[in-house]
């Protein structure tokens, strides 16, 4: 069995029930998006990016209630395959990558980190997006449209995460309208300009429905 198969068994068992769009199916389209961008990036680590494509939600608090602990168990698992530099890269980007980790400040990566971050974006993106958007909001009970509650902007990590009252279709205005300024290689771009336009064109039409769908005044 190669590295990178034991880390994606390692991954596979901590992704086996989660429900809310951060399964390990997601892990595999990130990964898949990831090849696909290291094809016009010779350049970049390809083991790395893919370990860490595998690993990126392995320890984030959406999957476990300790993240000190779950981080440390990710370690241990790690030392019986890379070097202390390489988890130490690993480590750097998954810690840097994610949107609420960028709000305040753009994180700097190395061409490695832009790949990963660049692969989780977009399927935050388009079709499988929306899947995710609504498999989360389902499994948290969020309201999923309400022409009364507007989107909001953030201003920290913890206002982000905190934000338990705003809707599922906020949620695109909130952050995933927002990606495609932010994807970094231009592969990443090329793809994501397609995806950005099908959340678009869904979004439109839910609130195109909902007024055709509404009873005026009255009645």
């Amino acid at each position: 069995m190669t590295p990178l198969q034991k880390i994606a068994n390692f991954a596979k068992d901590i992704h086996a029930q989660n429900n809310d769009g951060h399964g390990f199916d997601h892990i595999e389209r990130v990964v898949a998006l990831a090849e696909k961008i290291l094809l016009t990036e010779p350049s970049a680590n390809r083991e790395l990016v893919l370990a860490t494509c595998y690993l990126h939600d392995t320890y984030d608090d959406k999957l476990t209630t300790d993240v000190p602990a779950q981080k440390a168990k990710v370690t241990t698992f790690l030392s019986q395959i890379f070097t202390d530099e390489t988890i130490s890269e690993i480590f750097d980007i998954i810690d840097k990558m994610s949107y609420s980790n960028n709000i305040i400040k753009k994180n700097n990566l190395s061409l490695n980190g832009k790949i990963v971050q660049d692969a989780d974006r977009l399927d935050a993106m388009g079709a499988w997006g929306i899947v995710r958007t609504l498999e989360y909001g389902w499994a948290h009970n969020r309201e999923f449209y309400n022409p009364q509650l507007k989107p909001t902007s953030y201003a920290s990590k913890t206002a982000y995460h905190k934000n338990s009252k705003s809707t599922t279709l906020n949620h695109f205005y909130e952050k995933l309208f927002l990606l495609e300024d932010l994807l970094n290689t231009a592969e990443a771009r090329r793809i994501g300009s397609t995806r950005s336009k099908i959340m678009h064109d869904f979004v439109h039409e839910i609130k195109r429905e909902y007024q055709e769908n509404t009873l005026p005044h009255g009645n």
